[in-house]
């Protein structure tokens, strides 16, 4: 920045040169250095000038953004000296304080134009540069002469389906029958122009999540070597060992808030897909900023690659990864140290840090070491966790009673299972005013040896101990349903078809309302089909699964099913953490996430059978649960963000980003 400002002063003109002297300690990166220039050399125009770091206002037009204001100013958010952004919403190119026809400047390391412009995914509108925007970044010629509007662009080539007004660009993706082409279509507009790919997302959310994320998602994972055509994400392997912070220097976006990052050895319920598992982050990230609106340019996706034990992928001579076997011991814990340190040190202590899909030795022993330190977040266990705990609390509206009056039967016992084992019991203590040992023993958990008890505790993993409860031994699940008589039975064991005929009868035949989740994710690894729970349960069941089934008509009447995904809570949660400048994430903020996603559960849909609110409304889902995640954190006192907003949920909808096309200079 030293030598950028040195060469500009030589250049420029006597105002440029005054805002350099007043700037050149003031840091920054090279993109909003040149915007707060630009917004300075136009102050004549905007009445705008610079003011001190920290603080600038946005061109064309010199309007002082409020919420920027509020966000940078109160919080002293912006970038430090060495150019690190030390948290809260960040809005370093003046996008979203801009009104909607504002022009702004399609700022890359420099302005974009021409070719570079059509071929860069966040600023391309292709057909959609307007004949002003096409003289005044060289696009004549490189685009066909006609203007169209973003909602007619998600029009073209769409044949009806359904109605005759249907969005065509919808059909780009419809046409395939396939559903891993959807995805690689899908993929492919996200790569050349990334709002028009969120906007199609979030316009039809219900219809693409099962394309961008699970159950297709797996299917691209185990592919990802041969649909790979361009990096999404930064790759750490063990070959960067001692370079870490280098190899996250390299990422062109200096302003993370959210990092998803996964080592690819438990991708969903495939097992171990090594490197390929950088679908899992990517997908995941698509959907924090379409479902949590954080910005996509805040957003980053990891794959830590410390080998497979994939046979398949070993002998595959298009496999991407290290073709050797997984790292563990020190070696792993070393290269995960040197990972969370670099991270820190790159990004400040407030960008969250999610872990995805790594084995359950590994989830648990890193969210323990890292809670206390670092802003971390395990998808699997406390994501997964606070979805079926909404669940549950929406299906007890129909049931009756509380979680406390109720007993539970996990079929998994693994980081998915405990973990929603341990929010239960936490969420049963809270209510009944006990102790959490106390409340675990409303909870059993069956593994692959059959029902946890305390005879085998000289035999389990730490995590399971403390649900092993004084009870003869139990080898069968058919056997332990009978024996326990649970309300509820939670599969998370990614054993498909585990729930046979007659677990779901006898389930039955203890409840009159039974409560069944087959959350096993893709579907081939469902414990039951909606299908079979309907049929099997005489239409009585309360039902919930990992992966999407289609409704089921069963004696005249309709059956939605319901999917307990985690989409519902971890883009909220996120954005929740991000506009607050949470420090660290507790146990108290994934209740307060669970209970947010309850209580947008209404009665009419507890009428239709569902337990969870419709995605349709996933965006107004979120900020209602980002609202209740900054409010504990602000009551905490983990919260950065200061003053503390009067409207959390106003705040929050108005911080999420919208991917409308903007007005270029």
């Amino acid at each position: 920045m030293a030598s950028l400002s040195a060469v500009l002063l030589q250049r420029s003109s006597s105002r440029a040169r005054e805002y350099l002297q007043l700037q050149r300690t003031a840091g920054g990166t090279v993109a909003l250095h040149l915007e707060r220039l630009h917004c300075w050399w136009s102050g004549a125009k905007a009445t705008a000038r610079w003011r001190r770091p920290g603080w600038w206002w946005s061109g064309g037009g010199g309007r002082f953004g409020a919420r920027a204001a509020h966000g940078m100013a109160a919080s002293g958010e912006g970038n430090n000296r060495n150019g690190v952004v030390t948290g809260g919403v960040e809005d370093a190119y003046g996008e979203d304080r801009a009104t909607e026809d504002q022009p702004i400047t399609p700022w890359a390391v420099c302005v974009a134009s021409g070719h570079s412009l059509l071929r860069d995914p966040r600023h391309n509108k292709g057909l959609s540069f307007t004949e002003k925007e096409r003289d005044a970044h060289y696009l004549r010629g490189l685009l066909p002469p006609v203007v169209l509007s973003q909602d007619l662009q998600l029009t073209i080539c769409l044949k009806p389906v359904h109605l005759p007004q249907e969005k065509r660009l919808l059909q780009n993706v419809r046409q395939f029958e396939v559903p891993l082409q959807r995805y690689m279509a899908l993929m492919d507009l996200q790569e050349r122009n990334e709002r028009l790919f969120y906007k199609l997302l979030i316009d039809n959310v219900e219809e693409l999540l099962p394309v961008v994320y699970t159950p297709t998602v797996g299917e691209a994972c185990q592919k990802y070597g041969s649909i790979f055509r361009r990096p999404q994400g930064l790759y750490i392997s063990l070959k960067e060992k001692g370079r870490i912070l280098e190899v996250l220097r390299n990422w062109p976006e200096k302003s993370i808030q959210v990092i998803v990052v996964t080592d690819g050895e438990r991708i969903l319920g495939l097992g171990d897909l090594g490197c390929q598992g950088m679908g899992i982050p990517v997908g995941k990230l698509a959907l924090y900023t379409a479902l949590g609106g954080v910005r996509p340019s805040a957003c980053l996706p990891i794959t830590i690659d410390v080998g497979t034990n994939n046979e398949d992928l070993l002998k595959d001579e298009f496999y991407i990864g290290l073709k050797q076997i997984r790292a563990t011991g020190q070696e792993y814990s070393e290269l995960l140290d040197e990972f969370m340190t670099a991270v820190r040190q790159n990004y400040g202590q407030k960008v969250l840090v999610q872990f995805e899909d790594f084995g359950n030795h590994n989830a648990f022993t890193l969210l323990e070491k890292y809670k206390a330190n670092h802003l971390v977040f395990n998808d699997d266990i406390q994501g997964t966790a606070a979805v079926v705990l909404a669940g549950l609390i929406a299906a007890l509206k129909s049931v009756g009673g509380t979680l406390a009056d109720h007993t539970f039967l996990f079929f998994g016992a693994g980081e998915a299972g405990t973990g929603i084992a341990e929010l239960v019991a936490l969420e049963i203590s809270r209510q009944r005013k006990v102790s959490v040992e106390e409340a675990r023993q409303k909870i059993w958990l069956v593994d692959s040896k059959g029902l946890i008890v305390a005879s085998r505790n000289e035999t389990l993993q730490p995590f399971k101990k403390r649900y092993a409860h004084e009870h003869e031994p139990i080898k069968d699940l058919l056997d332990a349903v009978k024996a326990i008589r649970p309300t509820a039975l939670i599969g998370s064991a990614g054993v498909g078809r585990s729930f046979t005929k007659e677990v779901i009868e006898a389930m039955s035949s203890i409840n009159e309302r039974p409560i069944i989740l087959a959350l096993s994710n893709p579907t081939s690894q469902s414990e039951c089909t909606a299908e079979q729970a309907y049929t099997w349960s005489q239409g009585r069941v309360i039902f919930g699964s990992g992966s999407p089934f289609d409704p089921v008509k069963y004696n005249d009447k309709l059956f939605v099913p319901a999917q307990a995904n985690n989409a519902y809570i971890f883009p909220g949660f996120g954005l929740g953490v991000v506009i607050s400048g949470a420090v660290r994430v507790t146990d108290d903020m994934v209740l307060a996430a669970a209970e947010g996603l309850a209580d947008q559960v209404t009665p009419e849909h507890i009428d239709k059978g569902l337990i969870y609110p419709p995605f349709s409304i996933i965006r107004k889902i979120s900020a209602n649960i980002a609202a209740r995640v900054a409010a504990k954190a602000y009551d905490l006192g983990l919260a950065s963000q200061l003053p503390r907003p009067k409207d959390l949920v106003k705040y929050a909808e108005s911080c999420m980003y919208t991917p409308v096309y903007r007005s270029y200079r």
